[in-house]
């Protein structure tokens, strides 16, 4: 993320981490690998206090995504946010009113302040490849009826899914627009090492059967493709270069980082003053309710 931002023409001055331990190692990672020369802190807040910023990229585990959210936010930063937005042991337990306004609050904060607030997702970055493997799909004036997804995420069981599910409700969001996920249906194996969860994503121009299947893999590369009305891609990437590929049947082509394309966008929509998808980050978060939830309740 940082090699990234500063190669979109953004100044990386600073890296928060949670000890000096660990943000010594990840100030060292940034100097030797990317040249980057930041300075060092353990809270956003010092570094907000400290520093002249005016964005913030948040790159720690979900469940530390609201507070720093909350004052990067506040402080009149653009926020470029791993996904997904935030999360919390209880958030199922919560009313999805109570999520929808936490969303919300954070979306019309960033309004106020003119600035931009996105999520870090990838997947809809690498459609133009998908197209090129695939020119005879037509995709303008019909419905897409089908979307699958397979990944290899590190965590097994509802955790996966808050690493993954973001994934796949981008790419939807990407192909056919605004929805609803409805008629959530969850099925595990191993101890939830592998998971599938299926839906429909009903939108304006109709309903689109979708499925997430889910294999933990802790070894890189992991697996990682996915499924648009039966053509398939997968990805495909070779170590230790970490050059990326798309493949269907016999072909493939080489695939742009899509965390470069997505962080290049990042820093355009800020420089425009573009307003934040309110959209795809309120609905996402609530669409992501609805699958962990299913999966929590294989787990009860």
């Amino acid at each position: 993320m940082a090699r990234e931002l500063a190669r979109g023409g953004v100044e990386v001055c600073a890296i928060v981490g949670t000890n000096e331990q660990s943000v010594e190692s990840a100030r060292a990672g940034h100097r030797d690998r990317h040249g980057l020369q930041v300075t060092r802190y353990t809270s956003l807040a010092e570094l907000l206090l400290r520093e002249q910023i005016d964005t913030v990229a948040i790159c720690s585990p979900a469940e530390a995504h609201l507070p720093d959210l909350d004052t990067a936010v506040a402080a009149g930063c653009h926020v470029l946010c791993e996904k997904p937005l935030w999360w919390a042991p209880d958030m199922t337990r919560q009313s999805a009113e109570q999520v929808e306004a936490c969303a919300t609050r954070l979306v019309e904060a960033s309004e106020a302040e003119g600035r931009y607030l996105a999520l870090q997702t990838q997947w809809p970055y690498t459609l133009p490849a998908f197209r090129e493997l695939h020119p005879d799909v037509v995709w303008e004036g019909r419905a897409v009826a089908e979307v699958s997804m397979w990944l290899g995420p590190t965590g097994k069981g509802a955790p996966a899914v808050v690493e993954s599910g973001s994934h796949l409700l981008s790419l939807l969001h990407a192909l056919v627009g605004a929805g609803r996920v409805e008629e959530v249906e969850a099925a595990s194996a191993g101890d939830g090492a592998q998971l599938a969860v299926r839906f429909v994503y009903a939108h304006a121009q109709g309903r689109t059967r979708a499925e997430l299947s889910l294999t933990q893999t802790l070894a890189s590369p992991r697996p990682a493709g996915y499924r648009v009305d039966g053509r398939s891609v997968e990805r495909r990437v070779e170590l230790p270069d970490y050059r990326i590929s798309f493949a269907a049947d016999d072909r493939s082509i080489p695939l742009l980082d899509p965390l470069a394309a997505r962080v290049g966008d990042f820093i355009r929509c800020a420089r425009d003053g573009q307003r934040p998808d309110r959209t795809s980050l309120i609905d996402g978060i609530l669409q992501l309710r609805a699958l962990v939830a299913a999966v929590e309740g294989l787990e009860e």
